[in-house]
């Protein structure tokens, strides 16, 4: 996986459900792996080193990614 391949996935799942209120109640790890499962990249999920990367990455970006928020 390119760099380019891992920011597309980190911001992917950022713009998920997976990073929204729906899954607050999983670990970051756990959203992160079924949104790889999800999307149809298992190789990915199951490559510890590939893994890693994009957890990482979506943990450098997390608090610049959009949330939706209520005002209730």
């Amino acid at each position: 996986m390119t760099d380019t391949d891992v920011e597309a996935l980190a911001w992917q799942f950022l713009s998920s459900d997976y990073a929204s209120e729906t899954y607050v109640g999983w670990p970051l790890d756990r959203r992160l792996e079924s949104f790889l499962r999800h999307c149809g990249l298992t190789r990915v999920a199951d490559d510890g080193d590939g893994y890693k990367k994009v957890l990482d990455r979506v943990m450098s970006h997390i608090s610049a990614a959009p949330r939706n928020c209520s005002d209730n």
